[in-house]
């Protein structure tokens, strides 16, 4: 029998339990797609108004926000167009390998 690794949660699962798609099967078994969706439609169905969103996300700080919740707040705000950014990520190699 066919297996694959599911790249979220490790498993070794059979092909079957893997959503096919026009490039071939997904990296991510079914279960954990299912359960992905339920965290997501839960997040949006957290119970807070349009208004209440958004007045928490004022309080926020741009760079708390990734880069696809940014994209949401900015569309929200009222802004249309091309958003460009930078993401700057600083390693400190000085302490790899101790």
């Amino acid at each position: 029998m066919e297996t694959k690794i599911c790249k979220c949660c490790g498993r070794e699962l059979p092909i079957d339990d893997f959503r096919v798609t026009k490039l071939g099967r997904r990296n991510t078994c079914n279960e954990c797609v299912s359960k992905k969706i339920a965290d997501a439609k839960k997040r949006k169905n957290d119970g807070l108004t349009f208004e209440e969103e958004l007045e928490r996300a004022k309080t926020l700080r741009l760079q708390d926000f990734t880069p696809r919740e940014l994209m949401t707040e900015l569309k929200r705000r009222g802004y249309d167009g091309k958003l460009t950014f930078t993401q700057v990520i600083e390693i400190d190699i000085s302490k790899i390998g101790e």
